[in-house]
């Protein structure tokens, strides 16, 4: 398929195209189940031929890969623009704010519904859980990572997971569990101290790794 400039009206008609499949296949997922939902029923409900829905997914894997990453990547400009205005904080703070958005994001009502219908399906469909996994939980080990990368450039810690790893872990508390059981998430002062406890277990991996390469 032909690859056009980002500003041509081709190309940001596939985006509008793009958008638009996306929120029916997520409606559609949450609707039926993944077993009860196919590709045509997405492509009537994004109003786009079959041929089409699979320009941009090869499989209904792919498009619930898809729409599990889309939960969790900005989805509007000024969501973009904070995120970049965070880029410009110091090390510490970039750290501490990022790990409040991340629980923002883990906490929104259809990531957690997307949750519980993996839980729900996981016994008939088992590679549910390693797509929900990456595009939930890996997808925000990879932006702590990149974040440090960014941040603190060293290349011991371009070699190493742990870093992204240990900020996460911390984000993952029982917080999530009752919000999956349906019971009201962290208050603000409870996501502030698990995003001050996911940074300081974050600089002290960074610290660790640095002592173990310096080493003898």
């Amino acid at each position: 398929m032909r690859a056009w400039p980002q500003d041509h009206p081709k190309a940001k008609a596939m985006i509008r195209k793009r958008a638009a499949i996306l929120v029916a296949a997520k409606a559609e997922f949450l609707k039926t189940g993944y077993g009860g939902t196919s590709m045509d029923a997405v492509a009537e409900a994004a109003g786009v031929s079959l041929m089409t829905l699979y320009r941009h997914a090869e499989s209904k894997d792919e498009l619930f890969a898809a729409v599990v990453a889309g939960a969790c990547d900005p989805n509007d400009e000024e969501e973009q623009r904070y995120l970049q205005g965070l880029m410009e904080l110091p090390f510490e703070e970039l750290l501490l704010r990022s790990a409040i958005h991340m629980q923002e994001k883990l906490a929104k009502p259809d990531t957690i519904a997307l949750m519980r219908l993996v839980i729900a399906e996981a016994s008939t469909f088992p590679h549910l859980t390693e797509l929900a996994y990456q595009g939930f939980i890996g997808h925000f080990e990879g932006i702590a990572s990149w974040i440090v990368r960014e941040k603190a450039p060293d290349p011991i810690l371009d070699q190493s997971p742990a870093v992204g790893r240990a900020f996460v872990d911390r984000l993952l508390g029982s917080d999530m569990m009752r919000l999956l059981l349906g019971q009201p998430g962290p208050t603000d002062f409870e996501k502030r101290r698990r995003a001050e406890l996911a940074r300081d277990d974050a600089l002290r991996a960074i610290t660790d790794l640095r002592k173990g390469a310096a080493a003898p």
